[in-house]
């Protein structure tokens, strides 16, 4: 079976630069993904091992479809983020700990615990230093999805929850990611595992909102998350931004400085490179459509900016999951 091979392959990996690899193994039209996440040389330690289905969607299911599935075992601090998704992501942790990061509102969570990250909204999620969680996610979109998600207590401002078991879930996720299939068949099969995790969620639902934290955000600065995130392929400038909350430039730039850490272009930099990254290695998008997704003027501009970020040139970020696939 596929995800037998695939586990086997975590086994096989060692590499001393800082970078994130992933192969790409491909059963019957379907992407499996392994992302090996080093640290420096004289680290030498995976920060994340992760199995992900990408499959896209052939027959136009709006309602409600599958987009992706996946499980990953983190180790200590291993964050995801800032990034923004297309689809709705909700994650099973499995075991361990680790705090999500969404608008103004943190969440601690650990095992028997989830999390949704909505489409649309700049997240941030990291594992606990001492018990690292390793979960299950599976990410779905459609117009029915925001319903759904409403009717069981998952909106803006509740995106955790908590479970009364957690081993249908796993198996379920595992189950999708160790079938091959192609064309009608493989997406209605995809489908039914996209509508049974919700089933699940449904049964297994104990309580929704766990928050930890929630800072009181400069309604400003909010604005500016919420217009970065949303306008993320349009790359709004400091002025643009300005202009829009009728704030003079420099005395938005400081606010959003003191609030979030980082200016504005620093911020809006990152996440647009975590995106590209997420896409170059999950997706087949060619670097110009990326470029393009990620709101910068040009493959030129794109691929430097992406160079001096990640270490490497955007196509030899990808490239390197096939060079390993070849050594295999």
């Amino acid at each position: 079976m596929p995800s037998l091979i695939i586990i086997h392959l975590f086994n096989l990996f060692k590499m001393n630069e800082e970078t994130t690899n992933q192969l790409h193994l491909l059963f019957s039209g379907f992407c499996f993904i392994i992302r090996i996440k080093k640290l420096s040389k004289s680290k030498e330690k995976l920060m994340e091992h992760s199995l992900t289905l990408v499959k896209s969607m052939q027959f136009g299911q709006e309602d409600c479809f599958f987009a992706f599935c996946g499980y990953s075992k983190t180790e200590a601090h291993h964050s995801f983020g800032p990034a923004v998704r297309d689809v709705y992501v909700i994650h099973i942790v499995l075991e361990g700990r680790g705090t999500y990061s969404v608008g103004n509102q943190r969440y601690d969570l650990q095992e028997g615990q989830g999390f949704v990250v909505p489409p649309g909204q700049s997240v941030f999620y990291q594992a606990d230093g001492e018990e690292p969680w390793s979960y299950v996610w599976m990410g779905l979109g459609g117009c029915l999805l925001p319903q759904y998600l409403q009717a069981l207590g998952l909106q803006s401002g509740q995106w955790s929850f908590e479970l009364s078991s957690l081993q249908e879930f796993k198996a379920l996720v595992f189950e999708s990611l160790a079938y091959e299939g192609s064309g009608i068949t493989a997406e209605l099969t995809l489908q039914r595992q996209a509508y049974r995790f919700l089933e699940l969620l449904s049964q297994r639902l104990k309580q929704t909102s766990l928050i930890t934290e929630s800072r009181r955000v400069n309604p400003y600065v909010q604005q500016v998350l919420e217009l970065l995130s949303s306008h993320l392929p349009e790359s709004l400038s400091v002025q643009e931004l300005a202009q829009k909350l009728a704030l003079h430039p420099s005395y938005l730039s400081r606010l959003f400085k003191d609030e979030v850490g980082k200016g504005i272009k620093e911020y809006s930099n990152d996440l647009r490179l975590n995106m590209a990254a997420d896409l170059l290695t999950s997706s087949q998008l060619s670097v110009e459509e990326i470029a393009s997704k990620t709101g910068f003027a040009g493959t030129q501009s794109f691929s430097k900016a992406f160079k001096k970020a990640r270490g490497q040139s955007p196509l030899n970020f990808r490239k390197a999951s096939s060079h390993l696939g070849q050594e295999l």
